[in-house]
């Protein structure tokens, strides 16, 4: 089946960037004392320690990766050190008072779980789950050459950033899932079987992370529909 790219695409765009030197998003998680926080490539975060930690005597931050760990901020008091490990040297600021980091210039390979251990004991511990991305970029939208009474595909491919969700909708309305259309990745396809004259009609595509969204609008026409007398 050959696809036809459409030559101009009409789209709409919209980014929740509300400061790059802030999380774009907190969320609680249910899990204990598990936090997350979602933010942009190349922004600042600060995790907060533990609330309840009065007096700091040591702590210790770390990236934990599955079974393994790696240190971050290793601090004492008692020698007034604060060290930092690669690869956070130059990027990340340690608060003795209260126990919290400032992580700068992230990148996706930051995203992952830190822990924080305050005086050495596990009940003044914190984790917080930090997911960094990149901005979603403009979906590129176009179909097959889509023929009256014939299965036909409309595809939506997001290029750049990890995709959450995409949905899609129909002369502004929200298709349901039951209409057909496939996700996999970064491509999903809208499905069209049997296609007639009322499949015509404009496309979005909308395509969403925790950070941003962006939409592409087509307008789909059919061949071989029987001319109005």
């Amino acid at each position: 089946m050959q696809l036809h790219r459409p030559i101009e695409l009409l789209g709409t765009s919209w980014m929740l960037l509300a400061g790059l030197l802030v999380p774009l998003q907190q969320a609680a998680e249910a899990e204990g004392a598990l936090q997350r926080r979602v933010v942009v490539v190349g922004s600042s975060v600060l995790l907060a320690g533990p609330a309840d930690a009065v007096h700091i005597h040591s702590a210790r931050w770390e990236f934990l990766n599955g079974s393994v760990s790696r240190a971050v901020v290793q601090y004492d008091e008692g020698s007034h050190s604060v060290a930092i490990h690669p690869p956070y040297v130059g990027r990340a600021l340690f608060h003795p008072p209260n126990g919290s980091l400032l992580l700068e210039d992230l990148q996706e390979s930051d995203s992952g779980i830190y822990k924080v251990t305050i005086n050495l004991a596990e009940r003044e511990s914190l984790k917080v789950l930090l997911d960094v991305l990149k901005p979603v970029s403009r979906p590129q939208l176009w179909s097959s050459g889509l023929v009256a009474k014939a299965t036909g595909e409309v595809l939506c491919e997001v290029v750049e950033g990890r995709v959450d969700t995409i949905s899609w909708k129909k002369d502004g309305q929200a298709l349901p899932r039951g209409r057909g259309f496939h996700v996999s990745g970064s491509l999903s396809i809208l499905h069209l079987r049997a296609v007639k004259k009322s499949d015509c009609g404009s496309y979005s595509c909308n395509a969403s992370n925790g950070i941003s969204w962006q939409e592409t609008s087509l307008n789909i026409t059919v061949a071989g529909l029987a001319p109005i007398l």
